[in-house]
């Protein structure tokens, strides 16, 4: 493919060869784009990710799945204009969540067809936060609309559990929530270990977390007594 001033150059990152050559083939048919690194571990990754002129990163979720989290924020150290698109099958919630809170600029359901890859580089090229819904039919949508949306309306916790989550997240010890909710505190220490199980989180920093997720608290600084 001929180089010109307003190519996007592409990374691939995935542990299969075979998939990275197949990928390849199909970008360099698409316009004004070319893959300028093929890459499949998290070293090699940060390796080309630091020396090379890259666009945008389409990376597999498996890549990063030891890093996590840390991997894709000291990518975007390395490379603050980079933009970051994770190739995944899954479709969770929390997962994809946490992509978009570790500064990822899309999504990309490995059902996606060609023509959606070829969107989906566009998007991330232009700075766009996508992602593509795994639903029937399967569509982009914004993923700051998609997120608001859920972090307000996607809770699995009763009235009475958001109340308890909400305070617990505010500081407030086992006791001062049973005096204010005028409960016991192992009714109130009940509620608390349902509600770790239900979001699937095991500390109380997770708890905060899944507070301002939901929308129940504004912000960390938002607390009262130290847990």
């Amino acid at each position: 493919m001929k180089r010109s001033d307003n190519t996007t150059r592409i990374l691939l990152a995935d542990e299969h060869r075979l998939v990275r050559s197949a990928i390849s083939s199909l970008i360099e048919t698409f316009d004004s784009m070319t893959v300028v690194a093929e890459v499949g571990s998290e070293q090699q990754l940060i390796t080309e990710v630091a020396n090379q002129d890259i666009d945008v990163a389409l990376i597999d979720a498996a890549v990063v799945s030891l890093k996590g989290i840390g991997l894709l924020g000291q990518l975007t150290l390395l490379s603050p204009r980079l933009r970051i698109v994770i190739l995944s099958s899954y479709s969770s919630d929390r997962f994809i969540h946490g992509l978009f809170e570790a500064g990822v600029c899309g999504l990309l359901h490995k059902n996606a067809d060609v023509t959606a890859l070829e969107t989906a580089i566009q998007k991330a090229a232009r700075g766009e936060q996508f992602m593509l819904t795994p639903m029937e039919p399967e569509r982009f949508v914004s993923a700051a609309a998609w997120l608001g949306v859920k972090a307000h309306h996607d809770n699995p916790l009763t009235s009475r559990q958001s109340e308890v989550l909400q305070l617990v997240a505010q500081g407030y010890r086992s006791k001062a929530i049973a005096d204010q909710l005028n409960v016991s505190i192992k009714t109130i220490e009940t509620h608390r270990a349902d509600i770790m199980r239900r979001l699937g989180v095991r500390h109380t920093a997770g708890l905060v977390h899944e507070a301002i997720r939901l929308g129940l608290l504004a912000s960390p600084q938002d607390t009262g007594e130290s847990v």
